[in-house]
């Protein structure tokens, strides 16, 4: 909660330094980059958007999407004691 006030805070101090004409401290301090982009590919960007199609929504924009790292690979009992490559069975047995 303290960090959406925070941001909210943050966003009109910058209202502030945009409405006296500090076009630059204003967007440092409402953490808001600058979008290439024209109204026609905002719209455009909201209809692919609200379609789920956010791949091209964010291609009209110019954002390249994130490509997340494949997850690093849990190592294994064997692996971990020694004994990757060998072939194990497990079985159940009844007590």
């Amino acid at each position: 909660m303290l960090g959406m006030l925070k941001g909210l805070e943050d966003t009109f101090a910058g209202l502030a330094f945009a409405e006296a004409g500090e076009r630059e401290e204003a967007m440092r301090m409402a953490s808001v980059t600058e979008c290439g982009a024209g109204v026609a590919d905002m719209f455009a960007a909201a209809a692919f958007a609200e379609a789920n199609c956010h791949d091209e929504a964010l291609e009209l924009l110019g954002i390249r999407p994130k490509r997340l790292a494949p997850p690093p690979q849990a190592c294994g009992f064997l692996e971990s004691v020694g004994l990757s490559g060998v072939r194990v069975a497990y079985g159940l047995a009844e007590a």
